[in-house]
């Protein structure tokens, strides 16, 4: 194909992704955070970092380059930032700007409470800040937005339980399960089955990261000992064809991120060489997600684009695995088929 004519085949799908109804269920709250955001909660907490005296300094420390930038942006700076449960409602303008510049009608958001609380922000304060944020998300820019809260493998089993307890003493309809984050290497799955047991007896979802930057092991843990229902990221899985076998036949989700995937290093370094073909092309369940878009400077869009642009893809995939994107969220049935009737037709 000639390059003018691929450009404007390129052209013509972001034109048709963009317009599509998109879930993205593989995202984290502070992941989507502002420059301007974190320039403000300076001033209003009157905070001191060293190397930050200005917003452009801000802006140089989101332009991250490597994991161990990522990780002092966020642990350091991010979180750090966080003083109290009202500052939390900052975020949902960043929000609502990235969930409508992507066309995003649905998404499942992870939201990590252990270091505020260790912070002495109070949980149920939080929880009705969310409460509030998912209502102006909803009426602001008409989406709707849901919360999987991260029991962490970091802090170990008595914290992840301590989080789980948090949530049922604080039902709220924008709540609708646990996800397990954290370092695989600290937290192996199996220290965590009588959270994910309570969980699932209380009716809630279940998901959690594994085969990130561990083996296929981590995944073949979180699969049999937590019996999630979806595993975040999950890219090792390739690695073993039994797991990819298995993953397939029993059709759980991978919340796959590319660009994330990149800087950790740890199965891919160019989008060339990331995994996600191969496992789409062994019939395994991969979604396309952002994870923290505004620290890997991408987007929903991004990530699809990236795919085609680099041929990894064709558009007939990415299409289909905007539905496969649909059909991993945890909405009613009847949502997912009107989301994906509003598609086809837009796409016929």
């Amino acid at each position: 194909m000639a390059y003018e004519d691929f450009v404007k085949q390129a052209d013509d799908l972001q034109n048709i992704l963009f317009n599509l109804n998109k879930t993205e269920i593989h995202l984290h709250l502070e992941g989507l955070v502002s420059p301007d955001t974190i320039w403000e909660l300076i001033q209003k907490n009157n905070l001191h970092y060293d190397g930050i005296t200005t917003k452009e300094d801000i802006v140089c420390k989101f332009n991250i380059k490597n994991l161990e930038q990522f990780l002092d942006l966020y642990i350091n700076i991010i979180q750090s930032s966080f003083k109290s449960e009202a500052d939390l409602a900052l975020l949902f303008k960043d929000m609502g700007s990235y969930l409508q510049e992507n066309h995003i009608v649905y998404a499942e958001v992870f939201f990590a409470p252990s270091k505020f609380l260790k912070m002495g922000l109070d949980y149920g304060l939080m929880m009705d800040i969310l409460t509030e944020g998912a209502k102006i998300i909803q009426e602001t820019y008409h989406a709707e937005i849901k919360f999987l809260v991260d029991v962490s493998r970091t802090f170990g089993l008595e914290n992840a339980m301590s989080n789980l307890d948090l949530v049922l003493a604080h039902r709220v309809p924008p709540v609708i399960g646990i996800g397990l984050g954290g370092s695989e290497q600290n937290g192996p799955a199996k220290d965590f089955v009588t959270v994910f047991d309570k969980a699932r007896a209380e009716g809630l979802h279940t998901v959690a990261h594994a085969g990130e930057d561990m083996g296929p092991e981590s995944v073949w843990d979180t699969v049999n000992y937590l019996h999630a229902e979806r595993i975040g990221h999950g890219i090792s899985s390739v690695l073993d064809e039994k797991l990819m076998d298995y993953l397939a036949e029993k059709r759980i989700p991978l919340e796959v991120c590319p660009t994330s995937n990149l800087f950790t290093q740890a199965y891919a370094s160019v989008i060339e060489d990331h995994p996600v073909k191969k496992l789409f092309d062994k019939h395994v369940n991969v979604t396309i997600n952002s994870d923290d878009p505004s620290l890997f400077s991408t987007s929903l869009m991004n990530e699809y684009m990236l795919l085609f642009k680099h041929q990894i893809f064709t558009k007939e995939e990415l299409l289909l695995l905007v539905e496969r994107n649909i059909d991993a969220a945890f909405l009613p049935e009847e949502k997912k088929k009107k989301l994906k009737e509003e598609n086809r037709i837009i796409t016929s």
